[in-house]
């Protein structure tokens, strides 16, 4: 059974660099999964998006959401957060922290150069999560100690070992 995360080891979890996956309820009530950048601030998830989205206008009418953040790359942890989201407006910080946090510092220099106006078209807004409940999950514990080692040597190793 995974062990849950303590809300420290969650907070250092989502401060990392992975890719959410932000669901929120369609116009007939079906979940719409989005996989989407964020930042993880004070308790609050921050997402960047189109003021046209269809997740906006899912929230704008139902802000009930869910999200997802695992990391893809055993051993498996994962944190799920259920909440509600208010549509705010775009802020510059997000803006600029946001692509330095995925790409780095000089990616995010070369993003905002190159690729920025290309990938954000139209008007943004910010999406702002407050979350009211978590699940976590870790099977770090779950992992003997020779499968940790494989598991580390894997990221240098090539793909068909």
């Amino acid at each position: 059974m995974p062990a849950r995360l303590s809300q420290s080891q969650r907070e250092q979890f989502l401060a990392g660099r992975h890719v959410a996956v932000l669901v929120t309820v369609g116009p007939g009530g079906s979940p719409v999964p989005t996989p989407i950048w964020y930042l993880f601030r004070d308790g609050v998830f921050y997402f960047r998006t189109a003021s046209d989205a269809l997740k906006t206008q899912n929230v704008r009418r139902d802000p009930r959401v869910s999200i997802c953040v695992q990391d893809e790359r055993p051993p498996y942890r994962a944190v799920i957060a259920h909440g509600t989201a208010d549509v705010v407006q775009s802020s510059d910080w997000l803006a600029r922290e946001m692509p330095r946090h995925y790409l780095g510092a000089v990616g995010a220099i070369g993003y905002r150069v190159a690729a920025r106006a290309q990938v954000e078209q139209g008007s943004e807004v910010t999406l702002r999560v407050r979350p009211e409940r978590y699940a976590t999950f870790d099977f770090s514990a779950e992992t003997p100690v020779v499968g940790r080692v494989w598991l580390w040597l894997k990221r240098f190793l090539p793909a068909w070992l």
